[in-house]
């Protein structure tokens, strides 16, 4: 009879994290190199969806380093990393890559970009989130949190209260060109009630870094209608750890999900919430909703 080696234990949250923040890393560093005065630029689905041989890159070398931390790990990468593996067990982990998270913005030579990594054990509809890194290169700034508090620069952020609308800050690029086309009503609305409702909008181009700075208390809300999970993961888990609210919306998909894996939500800095975002969560999912079912929405 012969005997199956015993399979490794899972690593803790804390080393999941420490995996994690030093490929992030390396991939920073490797950005800072570069001289972004003359990038080439491709498009993926249009001059809103770009890419540049150093998002691959950057991949590459996040993979590199994952893999030669924890070889059995899941990784999932905008740029084409791997996807979910039918033989996953609950022990699963899986590591959320987006290299370069705002690469407009890299591309033009501004310095709100990042490399974001989340972390999750599980599958299905039991994966949590148990770490996140998002490493802003140029601007130095750091972002973690596993089990314990979130940190930015190995400093502890406090959890902080959201200010009332009046007088709160948004830090969001909603609507988006894709919820414009799907919804234009809706986006028209969302546009004039948001700018409205609050003290002011700012779009930064990257949700990674509004989840982390809105976690931060910088802002005190963000959100999106249509995103994916390598986008959030580790911003979502810097926002609960940092003590702040998570609402998210299934457009079509499963609402059993976690919240990760949902396309739209809205994050507020403390447990009070921004009433004016909530509600126009509320009325794009009616009238994806709606539309699905042939009906004209009734807005809110």
């Amino acid at each position: 009879m012969s005997i199956q080696p015993a399979s490794a234990p899972t690593p803790s949250a804390d080393e999941l994290l420490r995996i994690a923040v030093a490929a992030a890393h390396e991939a920073a560093e490797y950005l800072r190199s570069l001289d972004r005065d003359a990038l080439d630029r491709e498009y993926k689905t249009s001059s809103h969806d770009i890419v540049t041989v150093h998002d691959r890159r950057s991949e590459e070398i996040i993979v590199a380093s994952l893999r030669a931390a924890l070889p059995d790990c899941r990784i999932v990468g905008e740029e084409g990393g791997e996807r979910p593996a039918e033989e996953a067990g609950p022990d699963q982990v899986s590591f959320y890559v987006d290299p370069i998270d705002g690469t407009s913005n890299f591309a033009a030579g501004l310095p709100l970009f990042c490399v974001s990594i989340g972390v999750a054990i599980g599958t299905g509809e039991d994966e949590r989130l148990v770490a996140g890194v998002i490493d802003v290169p140029i601007l130095h700034q750091v972002f973690t949190a596993a089990d314990g508090p979130a940190f930015l620069n190995g400093r502890e952020i406090a959890p902080r209260a959201t200010k009332p609308a009046a007088d709160a800050l948004l830090v969001t690029g909603y609507p988006s060109q894709r919820i414009i086309s799907e919804e234009p009503e809706v986006a028209a609305r969302a546009a004039s009630d948001l700018h409205l409702g609050v003290s002011a909008v700012r779009h930064l181009g990257s949700a990674a870094i509004e989840l982390a700075y809105v976690a931060a208390g910088w802002a005190d809300g963000t959100g999106l209608g249509s995103i994916n999970a390598w986008d959030v993961a580790a911003g979502f888990h810097l926002l609960e750890r940092a003590g702040g609210s998570l609402r998210t919306w299934p457009a079509l998909g499963d609402p059993r999900r976690p919240a990760h894996h949902q396309p739209a939500y809205a994050a507020c800095t403390g447990p009070e919430r921004i009433e004016v975002l909530d509600r126009l969560m509320d009325e794009l999912q009616a009238a994806r909703e709606a539309r699905a079912a042939g009906s004209t929405p009734t807005p809110m």
